[in-house]
């Protein structure tokens, strides 16, 4: 077996423990979260996040996570997700139980897999009887994204007022994460980063507000105009010096490998998802070994295209003829993490891609095999084991 495939071995092991490393804190204009106080946080529907709750690593402590949905008028925060085992709290609304369908508890930590828009409102962490963290949640909608490419010419949004009720003004804009690392090094590649829709609300006879994400505001004030969040998208180009890698090399890297083969019908469309990556991360295509840009993507209109919800995290391929068959990659933080064969039906891969994905196979096979052995292992020591006060005949 060759020493790639040991490799694969090794990283399969490590798969559940790193890949909840993906930490995703969210942005706000104001002060940091600190722990006990009310913070506000502006998302993207659509791609992972974690809310901290402080204090929560210390095992043994009852952990418990509260929701409540700023529509529920004259409602207490409802606990829908607490380590304390498999009894869970009944759940009255169904929108509480999808929540906790897609939510897990990571070392007391929330991890929300795919949230909605609708899932915007106010989660609390409490630990044992303490509250320690109030986070006021705007997941914003990636329907309403605007994608600019500063390559093409494009300008990102502007600032725009409008009327409320009651004699309120409002400024809307767009607030911007920082610029991501480059996603590869060593020749052209791009980086990107997030906009957020944010508005400032004056009133009559009253200072002006602190700024706050729009939907938020909207509670508030319904008529705020529709205003979705932003991606900016430009070229870079980055060499591959120890900076760079050291960037890379952060808590954001999984060093974890998927490989995943598809075979579509005529007219088709299959959507292929990078393991682990978000719009919150560098990620980048390459089919063969031809990289797939933003940019390219958008000068032709071709059967390929970055979704733009995610930030280029799934690439969509339509399908026209019956030859089609090609590999490709994805890297998110600059390291491989996806491999996908997608062919028609009766298409096979070049030799030399289908000995590499055999030695992906085997490595599978063998670490299975591995871990069977030492579940018997196990077995036969519990059974031989001398329980106290029994007798060995």
């Amino acid at each position: 077996m060759s020493c790639w495939a040991v490799t694969v071995i090794v990283l399969l092991g490590l798969t559940l423990a790193v890949t909840k490393g993906n930490l995703y804190e969210g942005h706000s204009l104001g002060d940091s979260c600190l722990p006990g106080r009310s913070c506000t946080l502006a998302f993207i529907s659509d791609n992972p996040v974690l809310l901290r709750c402080p204090h929560a690593y210390f095992s043994g402590i009852y952990v418990s996570w509260q929701y409540l949905d700023p529509a529920w008028a004259n409602e207490l925060p409802v606990t829908f997700l607490h380590s304390g085992g498999p009894n869970w709290p009944l759940l009255s609304h169904a929108k509480l139980q999808r929540l906790r369908f897609k939510s897990q508890l990571v070392a007391g930590n929330l991890y929300i897999s795919s949230p909605s828009a609708e899932d915007s409102g106010l989660y609390i962490c409490r630990v044992g009887d303490a509250t320690v963290a109030y986070y006021h949640v705007d997941f914003q909608d990636p329907g309403k994204m605007y994608v600019s490419h500063a390559d093409l010419g494009a300008t990102t949004l502007g600032n725009t007022s409008a009327e409320l009720e009651n004699g309120a003004q409002a400024e809307l804009f767009t607030s911007w994460s920082p610029w991501q690392s480059c996603d590869h090094c060593g020749s052209s590649g791009e980086r990107k980063r997030v906009g957020f829709c944010y508005a400032q609300v004056a009133e009559k006879d009253h200072p002006v507000e602190n700024p706050l994400p729009c939907g938020i505001v909207r509670k508030k004030f319904p008529m705020l105009p529709e205003r979705g969040p932003e991606l900016r998208v430009e070229t870079c180009q980055v060499p591959c010096d120890t900076l760079y890698l050291h960037d890379q090399a952060g808590p954001n890297v999984v060093p974890l490998l998927v490989f995943t083969a598809y075979h579509p019908q005529l007219k088709a469309v299959a959507h292929l998802r990078c393991p682990t990556s978000s719009i919150y991360s560098p990620v980048y295509w390459q089919e063969g070994p031809t990289t797939l840009t933003h940019l390219e993507l958008l000068k032709k209109n071709s059967s390929q295209s970055l979704d733009k919800a995610t930030g280029g995290g799934i690439l969509r391929l339509s399908f026209q003829n019956n030859s089609h068959s090609a590999f490709y990659q994805c890297y998110v933080n600059g390291h491989l993490v996806g491999k996908f064969f997608v062919a028609s039906p009766g298409a096979m891969p070049p030799p030399g891609e289908r000995a590499h994905t055999y030695s992906i196979i085997e490595a599978l096979i063998v670490g299975l095999s591995m871990f069977l052995v030492f579940l018997m292992f196990l077995g036969i020591i519990q059974s031989c084991r001398r329980k106290p006060g029994s007798t060995m005949v």
